[in-house]
């Protein structure tokens, strides 16, 4: 009779436990999908967001041919932009304000020799010598428009598209220089110091307008924050409103992507 009622009660305490374990797992997927819920629908909610963007890039360039030809380059790339936007049904519009700032420092040095005419041994050296320096600083205004696609989780692709205007102003200054050698030939080319030169400088302010679609991902680590990332993108860019005075522009070269942040209210 005791073996009995002890089998009788395991076999009650293995039913309670089957429903036991039912019990959690129900309340764990239910916990799961509210919390995929909510994720998904800070994106889909209405609410203001606030962005933050911006890009650097260093560049240096040089080139030496046999001691004759030199030329360096060296440029320094950045913009920032702050912009407030609005989220409804996963389309984001948003209006800013963007600063462009560019400083380019370039050196040539161009040598052309020849004989002397009835001196086989003594070589004319010219040299003409230029260095500038550019610098921009742009200042104007920017509106967007995103759209939100769900890609995986909080991941989304967000193609957006820009219209931008503002002022930019340029300071170009440089020596420019010239010298004139004549020495023997000893198989190397020979600079002197420069018997003319120089300096000039040079302001221009011209006003800009451009146009962008960019493809870019968005994703949000949590309920109010998220990361932005855009692409580069195709793009036009008119100076002074001059049709003629365009480039147009197809770049998805990483060193020219910009990182952004968000923060949704």
């Amino acid at each position: 009779m005791y073996h009995a009622n002890n089998f009788s009660i395991t076999i009650e305490s293995r039913k309670r436990l089957k429903n036991n374990i039912f019990m959690n797992k129900t309340i764990l997927l239910t916990i799961c999908l509210f919390a995929a819920v909510c994720l998904q629908g800070q994106v889909n909610e209405n609410g203001f967001v606030i962005r933050l963007d911006g890009n650097y890039n260093e560049t240096t360039t040089s080139n030496l041919l046999q001691y004759i030809n030199v030329y360096g380059a060296k440029s320094k790339d950045g913009n920032i932009s702050v912009s407030t936007g609005y989220l409804c049904q996963n389309w984001l519009f948003g209006l800013g304000f963007e600063y462009i700032r560019n400083k380019s420092n370039v050196f040539g040095n161009v040598t052309y020799k020849k004989y002397v005419t009835g001196y086989n041994d003594i070589i004319e050296y010219n040299t003409s010598l230029e260095a500038n320096t550019v610098n921009l600083n742009g200042y104007g205004g920017v509106f967007y428009i995103s759209r939100y696609l769900p890609v995986w989780r909080n991941l989304y692709f967000t193609p957006g598209f820009y219209v931008g205007c503002g002022n930019i102003k340029r300071d170009n200054s440089g020596i420019v220089g010239f010298t004139q050698l004549f020495a023997p030939d000893i198989g190397i080319s020979i600079v002197g110091p420069l018997s003319f030169a120089s300096i000039y400088k040079k302001q221009k302010s011209s006003e800009y307008f451009y146009m962008q679609l960019s493809p870019e991902l968005t994703w949000f680590f949590s309920k109010r924050f998220g990361l932005n990332i855009q692409m580069g993108g195709l793009g036009i860019n008119i100076i002074d409103s001059d049709w003629k005075n365009s480039s147009k522009q197809i770049n998805f070269n990483p060193a020219f992507w910009k990182l952004g942040v968000l923060f949704k209210l």
